[in-house]
């Protein structure tokens, strides 16, 4: 995985372009609602709240957040409330997640961890088949 390169790209339309069109071929966000993913792709890119993952100039790999507060986070995991941002808040909502290998997603988030050493990360997995979703969450004590 020596190849694998991480970065972020400032926002601007080209950026915006390659990273829904990466995003667009994984599932489930190949059957979301266009302009719901679109937003969310634009606000990570503008926030700086991503990462992607490359090999020799082509994306491989895309991990995207949300800052926002440990109780709106942890009330979106229960499905109990919405995910609204607080840029600067102690936790972080892991939202997207797209690798074109298994092998890209674990030095993906060894990386995005290392952009967020002070916050807890909370997430939820949602799959193509019948399983529901899988929630998680990781708080730091002084959180």
């Amino acid at each position: 995985m020596s190849n694998l390169l991480f970065t972020r790209v400032p926002f601007n339309p080209v950026s915006l372009g390659l990273v829904c069109n990466f995003i667009a071929h994984y599932p489930p966000f190949d059957g979301y609602e266009f302009g719901q993913m679109v937003k969310s792709l634009r606000y990570q890119l503008e926030q700086q709240t991503h990462l992607i993952g490359s090999i020799d100039d082509a994306i491989v790999a895309y991990v995207g957040w949300i800052a926002t507060s440990r109780e709106v986070a942890e009330a979106w995991v229960a499905n109990n409330g919405p995910l609204n941002p607080y840029p600067g808040g102690p936790a972080v909502a892991v939202t997207v997640l797209a690798t074109r290998s298994s092998s890209h997603i674990l030095p993906l988030i060894k990386e995005a961890k290392l952009l967020n050493l002070d916050k807890s990360v909370y997430w939820k997995r949602d799959f193509i088949d019948a399983r529901g979703s899988m929630k998680r969450a990781v708080r730091k004590r002084d959180a």
